[in-house]
């Protein structure tokens, strides 16, 4: 550990100033809605490394919205084709999504029929992600990708089954309608500023 915080304090200031100012804006600051991000922030740093290549970012992401109430975090790294951090990229990333949804209506695994229902569910996933970057200093941007990851089957439900509040078990599908049992797709766009 040790070892690993003496590297970073080296290597830091030389990824920050080995880059030419005139040739790329390294420091990314943007915007972006999507799929699983919902509505949220990301900073992005391009590094010297393979030609401007390498790009770090960091993104968190929520949604409030009626019954569903959600945050991701995601943090991973861009490769970009071209040299100048810009243009076509490739992502690889891990994501953290944390999600709650109320008032469900539905029939548990028992045949039971319930109201009032919270379900609360974490789900990780490595990433991979295709994505284009348009502009220099004001940019847009939009990725399309799949999030890979063991989702459960079954999810637990707090609830009111015949007046009585119990926690039981509910189909994955009934709560979370838009995954599968191995990931689920990703779309977001974004506009930012680089610096």
């Amino acid at each position: 550990m040790k070892n690993t915080l003496i590297l970073l304090t080296l290597l830091l200031p030389i990824l920050c100033f080995s880059q030419r100012k005139e040739d790329i804006n390294p420091f990314r600051l943007g915007v972006k809605a999507g799929v699983p991000v919902g509505i949220g922030v990301e900073f992005e740093y391009v590094t010297p490394l393979l030609g401007n290549r390498i790009a770090p970012f960091i993104s968190y992401g929520m949604l409030p919205y009626d019954d569903l109430d959600f945050n991701y975090f995601e943090v991973g790294s861009n490769i970009y084709f071209g040299g100048r951090g810009k243009g076509g990229y490739v992502s690889a990333s891990y994501g953290k999504f944390n999600g709650e949804v109320s008032n469900l209506e539905n029939t548990n695994i028992d045949g039971e029929d319930f109201t009032n229902g919270v379900a609360k569910e974490e789900l990780a996933s490595f990433n991979v992600k295709l994505g284009w970057k348009y502009g220099k200093t004001l940019y847009f941007k939009w990725e399309l990708g799949y999030a890979i990851g063991e989702l459960p089957t079954e999810i637990e439900v707090t609830g009111d089954i015949n007046g009585v509040r119990e926690t039981f078990q509910v189909s994955t599908e009934d709560v979370l309608e838009y995954v599968s049992g191995k990931g689920y797709p990703i779309l977001n766009i974004g506009i930012g500023y680089a610096f």
